[in-house]
């Protein structure tokens, strides 16, 4: 049950974040409220799990390694993109471009001092998970966060500095975005008239672009269940040219919908699979077999 009360919570996370966060612009100069709603749901994380408290280790293990980082790297990701924002110097686009290449290799650094641990992390691998992730084997100085406030009952030797690469590995996406969109400008005047007809458009409703995103979201089906929902949007925006910037909004939206089915256009697909799959069996052929 505590599962589906904590995935509530961070939905919820999400969509206040986006609301105010929905440019670029928007998370420089509000950087205040976000660390606001992040805090707020840190605090009613810790409250939950203190009243609930955990069945067993294993349950501990899991909300260690896997559910406060997803919490814990919204406010590292959104601290970091703030510092690289506001320093982003004004001048030609080969200028801003050589300053994410920079920020790039400081991520990159990052892994590598990092490299045994960030391979235990992106191997999900678990030999260790006992030291790593219960708060009785917490050391004194656990590794990436030297400089952190001590939370003996909230933290163990290796939730903050996953909470880190997941964050780092959001910023890595976001500034090769951001490189790739800057050398997609510059080259805009030089597309081909086969690459154009190469396009793929959606002619449907934004909103059932929406259903699919969150649909792989929540099924975990992508990077083994460790992509974002902004990553999918960001990832159903470049495949099909269209803007999903309202998508958390379309999705309180769906989630609102009292005389019609959540899944609406998930339910119309599944409807057309089945009906395709059931008129092919009418159509075949039935086999006669020769009498003995």
């Amino acid at each position: 049950m505590w599962e589906k009360e904590i995935d509530s919570l961070y939905s919820e996370m999400l969509d206040q974040l986006q609301e105010i966060n929905g440019s670029v612009q928007s998370s420089i100069v509000n950087l205040g409220a976000s660390l606001s709603i992040m805090k707020d749901a840190m605090r009613s994380l810790k409250t939950h799990i203190q009243v609930q408290s955990f069945l067993n280790e294993e349950q501990e293990i899991t909300f260690f390694k896997y559910v406060k980082p997803r919490f814990a790297a919204w406010q590292a990701y959104y601290i970091e993109l703030h510092n690289i924002l506001s320093s982003t110097p004004i001048g030609t686009d080969q200028m801003i471009r050589d300053y994410y290449i920079y920020e790039l290799g400081i991520i990159d650094r990052f892994f590598k001092i990092n490299a045994f641990y960030y391979q235990y992390y992106i191997k999900d691998e678990n030999s260790k998970d006992n030291i790593y992730f219960l708060r009785k084997n917490r050391s004194q100085f656990p590794p990436g966060g030297e400089l952190m406030p001590t939370e003996i009952d909230f933290s163990t030797e290796l939730d903050y500095l996953f909470s880190k690469f997941r964050a780092y590995e959001m910023l890595r996406d976001f500034l090769i975005k951001r490189i790739n969109f800057l050398y997609q400008e510059s080259a805009r005047n030089v597309i081909t008239e086969l690459s154009e007809k190469r396009k793929r458009s959606w002619s449907g409703d934004k909103v059932e672009l929406v259903e699919i995103a969150y649909g792989i979201y929540y099924t975990q089906r992508l990077n083994n269940g460790k992509a974002e929902i902004s990553e999918i949007i960001d990832w159903l925006e470049e495949s099909l040219h269209i803007d999903l910037s309202q998508a958390y909004r379309m999705f309180v939206d769906i989630r609102r919908r009292k005389t019609i089915s959540y899944t609406k256009f998930l339910d119309e697909m599944r409807t057309a699979i089945y009906k395709q799959i059931e008129d092919s069996f009418k159509l075949e052929p039935k086999v006669k077999y020769p009498k003995n």
